[in-house]
């Protein structure tokens, strides 16, 4: 079994059908056998708390092996995106420097 273009898609809508992942920033599948191994890194709200962000990648790990019983291994990674064509602010327009 390879991973297809189908395979892709499915899993993309199943990671982002929940409200709470926002985009998919990187996706990688593989098959091992007629297993496929999913690698996610998703884009979350930075003010979550670690037991929101544990409840929101379990709950769609559970979509993309439903949505794809044969991904029996998936990983998913939670990140920030930040728009590369966007010029971030610099560190001294962030932290408020000292006066003395």
């Amino acid at each position: 079994m390879s991973a297809t273009s189908e395979h892709v898609a499915t899993i993309e809508e199943a990671l982002t059908e929940g409200a709470s992942i926002r985009r998919v920033i990187d996706l990688q599948v593989a098959h091992s056998g007629s297993t496929l191994v999913v690698g996610a890194k998703v884009d979350l709200d930075a003010e979550l708390t670690m037991k929101e962000v544990s409840t929101i990648l379990l709950q769609a790990k559970r979509r993309v092996q439903q949505a794809l019983p044969e991904a029996k291994i998936v990983y998913i990674e939670p990140d920030v995106w930040l728009d590369p064509d966007v010029t971030p602010p610099t560190t001294s327009s962030i932290v408020m420097l000292g006066l003395d």
